[in-house]
């Protein structure tokens, strides 16, 4: 015997002035054994919207023809008043302009009188709710992606914005209507090409999603910043990427007022030890060679102490110069980048026997750089180096500039043992060097396996970021 069906009926409202189709479709519904059903009647237009306002019901059937009035006026209605039924029209016969007309204003399927079925009728009223919920659903998703804070918006594989929210509109001062229909170089014009043909594309395509710092001049001259992941997304049957940002314009301004507080800290630190630690280390120095002067003179067997002592302060000023050096390099100042990577190299060669090597192709075409791109590709190529002496034992370690283009590129190549991967993305000093090449917004690359050696890689647009 089976199991009595204990489910809540499905209810159900006819709205139809003719009481024998209440009857027809009363025992229809009663037929069906799977699914209990409680079926309605409201006999007139009037009856039929105020049960519709109420909305106490899981589907609607409407007769197309209610008096003066007909069933479509009534899904005008509901569609006027933003109000979502599963609504589904009942036509005397088969007529495609009154089924477009009735799938146009809302209804979510129709059904022709005399040619209905229990089966065809239960599948109907089944479906129409269905679709209703999933509608709902989606429309209640789009209010959401419409209202949100980031801006979420969407372009088709030629770059031009089909979808746009409200969370877009305040980010980049633009609404949907000035945005949909154009390209996204439109949303975003950056002196330095396309980022969606130039950037985001070919990271989508090696790696099925791109997560990029956009910088945007936009038209009325403010900068904004946005850190936008994009994924791929067909939308009505249109091939497409959907974007996903949010305005980190007050970060990358705090940003780059830490990175100046922190250099000019870093200067005066450097200033410091120069100044002041390097000079009492001289003047000890000098007093400790005196004193061991003193003790050979008697033949003091402390002579041999004191010269080790006189050594080890040698070794010490040298030591601070080269840190005073590296705080505060003042040669970018005289000698530019090329410079400063050119003393790096023989600072290297001399303290730690490593063949460090600069080159600097074309130097008359590199102009003058920004401090903030000079420091900060500096401090890129000073722990570049620093971690292929301390940490991948290499003999050879090759730092390279070159101008093409409107870029500039630094490259660091090094023939040490390498890094495992997971060292290679996750690794502090590298994580150090990628945030400082997103604070000049320069594309960055690491190239590193075990017993292959590193290869790092550095393109900066050549304009000014002061």
């Amino acid at each position: 015997m089976s199991e009595p069906n204990l489910s809540p009926p499905i209810r159900l409202l006819l709205i139809d002035d003719d009481e024998d189709e209440y009857i027809l479709h009363r025992d229809l519904l009663a037929g069906v054994l799977r699914t209990r059903y409680l079926l309605d009647w409201a006999p007139s237009y009037g009856k039929g919207l105020e049960a519709l306002r109420a909305g106490r019901h899981d589907a609607y059937l409407i007769d197309y023809r209610l008096g003066e009035k007909t069933g479509v006026e009534l899904l005008r209605t509901m569609q006027a008043e933003s109000l979502e039924r599963a609504m589904i029209i009942l036509t005397g016969q088969t007529d495609d302009a009154i089924d477009l007309s009735a799938m146009e204003s809302g209804a979510s399927d129709y059904l022709v009188k005399g040619e209905v079925n229990a089966a065809t009728l239960e599948r109907t009223i089944r479906y129409a709710i269905e679709r209703q919920r999933i509608q709902s659903r989606l429309r209640f998703q789009a209010e959401i992606l419409r209202n949100i804070h980031d801006a979420v918006f969407y372009v088709n594989r030629d770059g031009l914005v089909r979808d746009w929210n409200e969370g877009a509109a305040r980010i980049f001062g633009l609404g949907a209507d000035e945005m949909i229909g154009r390209s996204f170089p439109a949303i975003c014009p950056q002196a330095d090409g396309d980022p969606f043909s130039g950037r985001i594309i070919p990271a989508i395509r090696q790696r099925g999603v791109a997560e990029e710092v956009i910088h945007c001049r936009l038209a009325s001259g403010r900068d904004v910043y946005i850190r936008a992941k994009v994924t791929p997304m067909s939308q009505q049957g249109e091939e497409g990427y959907v974007f996903c940002a949010s305005d980190i314009s007050k970060e990358k301004r705090l940003e780059g007022e830490l990175v100046r507080i922190s250099e000019n800290e870093q200067r005066r630190i450097g200033q410091d030890i120069h100044d002041d630690l390097c000079s009492q280390l001289s003047g000890i120095g000098c007093m400790t060679k005196v004193l061991e002067n003193r003790l050979k003179e008697i033949h003091s067997p402390e002579a041999g102490m004191m010269a080790g002592i006189s050594e080890m302060v040698a070794q010490a000023g040298a030591k601070a110069r080269e840190i005073a050096k590296g705080l505060v390099p003042t040669v970018l100042e005289t000698q530019g980048l090329a410079g400063a990577l050119r003393e790096l190299a023989q600072q290297k060669r001399e303290m730690f026997g490593v063949n460090c090597i600069a080159v600097v192709a074309d130097e008359d075409r590199i102009e003058r750089l920004s401090d903030s791109i000079s420091i900060q590709l500096f401090r890129i190529a000073q722990e570049a180096v620093a971690n292929a002496i301390k940490h991948s034992d290499a003999e050879v370690i090759e730092m390279s500039l070159r101008a093409y283009d409107g870029r500039l590129e630094l490259r660091i190549r090094d023939d040490g043992k390498g890094m495992p991967r997971d060292r290679a993305s996750n690794g502090m000093g590298l994580m150090t060097m990628q945030r400082r090449a997103e604070l000049i917004e320069a594309d960055f690359s690491v190239q590193a396996s075990p017993g292959g050696g590193t290869y790092i890689r550095c393109i900066v647009p050549m304009v000014s970021h002061d």
